[in-house]
């Protein structure tokens, strides 16, 4: 159990740096994009993408932590 809850704290923190960092790098303006705010929404693009990996690999490690513990109350 102290599996999922250090990759619950990791998560967490994860989310916290990759919400402030998107919001960070949203573009100025409406219109006329620079190089600057193109390469911004690329690096929020790729930080999201690997958040999001990340996310997977906490639930499917949830489900198994879940699992293998209802098996040892069912014994």
């Amino acid at each position: 159990m102290t599996t999922v809850k250090v990759m619950s704290i990791i998560g967490i923190v994860l989310f916290s740096i990759g919400f402030i960092s998107i919001v960070g790098l949203l573009p100025q303006s409406e219109y006329n994009y620079t190089d600057l705010e193109i390469e911004n929404m690329e690096a929020a693009l790729g930080l999201g993408i690997m958040i999001a990996i990340y996310g997977i690999a906490y639930s499917i490690t949830c489900l198994v932590q879940s699992n293998k513990h209802k098996k040892q109350d069912q014994l």
